[in-house]
């Protein structure tokens, strides 16, 4: 079996590199839940790691070790949106608004990162043909994110809240269109409710009259950027929960044993 974790486990007594520990200790983010999936698949960067009575496959251990990549791709993001957050807030009332709108574009990116990761570990674990399973001879695993994800069991239910959807609909919008409008009053900047829904936005600079008609609700951005950080912090924790659980079907799927 996968390395058990012990009763007594703590993320800070783990050996963690500087960036791990920046997030752990600098930050103070909620990354229990990712240090014991760390810990159970003995980090994931060495093939050695594997053990089996039989000859392991090329395809295996590479998949494994794409499991250390990707659950350290899912830190340093929630490291960066966090740090993107910082930014948001310093530059609305210091910097250019340019500093600000770019920090706030910034921490969705991250996080739309964070979940295409946490995508990439929900699939080579859980499915059973994760090492070799092709589209368009593609490798699935190099290529899923968190909008082709199939449903696995334990994981529909976190799939499909309503936060979440909205959050990766202002990700997408912020990554692949114009930017939202944004609404300053008495110094507080606001989105229209629109920016969680739709996907392209009216344009502030010729197209005034019909935005005030049809964004009749905006919210204070600051607010909504915060609680959806913390929704997705407390969410990659949920999910590493599931995923320390879920270890076991890696190695029934393959014949390995991780130690």
């Amino acid at each position: 079996m996968a390395l058990q974790i012990p009763i007594d486990f703590d993320v800070h007594t783990q050996q963690l590199d500087d960036n791990e520990k920046f997030i752990r200790d600098k930050l103070n983010l909620q990354i229990e839940n990712w240090a014991r999936f760390r810990y159970t698949i003995n980090v994931g960067n060495r093939a050695n790691n594997l053990h089996s009575h039989t000859v392991i496959a090329d395809d295996v251990k590479a998949a494994y070790r794409e499991l250390g990549k990707s659950h350290y791709e899912v830190v340093k993001s929630l490291g960066y949106a966090r740090l993107s957050l910082i930014i948001v807030d310093q530059s609305l009332s210091r910097g250019p608004l340019l500093l600000f709108t770019k920090s706030l574009k910034d921490c969705y990116v991250h996080i739309g990162c964070l979940l295409d990761n946490l995508a990439r570990l929900i699939f080579i674990i859980n499915d059973p043909k994760s090492t070799t399973r092709t589209n368009r001879r593609r490798l699935i695993r190099h290529w899923v994110g968190w909008g082709g994800l199939d449903d696995y069991p334990g994981y529909t239910r976190l799939k499909s809240s309503r936060q979440l959807q909205e959050i990766r609909n202002i990700r997408n919008t912020l990554t692949h269109s114009w930017s939202c409008p944004i609404h300053i009053e008495s110094g507080v900047p606001h989105w229209p409710l629109a920016v969680r829904t739709e996907r392209d936005h009216l344009w502030l600079y010729d197209e005034l009259q019909t935005m005030r008609r049809r964004y009749r609700r905006w919210l204070p951005l600051l607010p909504m950027i915060e609680s959806d950080f913390q929704f997705i912090e407390s969410f990659q924790n949920k999910v590493f929960g599931k995923l320390v659980r879920d270890v076991r079907k890696f190695e029934q799927n393959y014949g390995v044993e991780i130690r």
